[in-house]
């Protein structure tokens, strides 16, 4: 059974990571959410070592109360969290590390139904996207 947490040890949060996805990294949308993501090879990395890497935000110019932001990044997160699993089997068995960062890109609050579709599509694409690069 697979385990459904998100540890802080799956979390973005190192300033230059995050830099360097949205300077390097690829875009790809889904309404309501834009996602920057990176695909790197595990270059001597031990077994305890996530290879799932996430970060989410929600921007104040579209949603000036924080109560509103925090909504929705727990909405993302919650949606990601139990959807991730089969890509993190993918990842683990391949020679990449995978780092995401979810964006909001909508003016409205968008229910947890819509978010977790998107969720849904974004990583089955990336999976399809694993597939591809596992094979060059």
């Amino acid at each position: 059974m697979p385990t459904n947490t998100l540890s802080k040890h799956e979390r973005l949060k190192s300033y230059t990571k995050i830099r360097a996805l949205f300077n390097a990294g690829h875009r790809m949308k889904q309404f309501p959410l834009s996602i920057y993501y990176l695909f790197e090879d595990k270059k001597g990395v031990e077994g305890k070592s996530e290879v799932l890497h996430m970060g989410v935000t929600v921007g104040a110019r579209n949603f000036k109360r924080a109560v509103d932001r925090n909504q929705l990044k727990r909405r993302i997160r919650e949606a990601y969290r139990l959807q991730k699993s089969e890509l993190r089997a993918q990842l683990e068995t391949s020679s990449f590390t995978l780092d995401l960062f979810f964006v909001y890109a909508d003016h409205q609050i968008a229910d947890y139904s819509v978010i977790n579709v998107s969720v849904k599509k974004i990583l089955a694409k990336l999976s399809e996207e694993l597939i591809v690069k596992q094979t060059l």
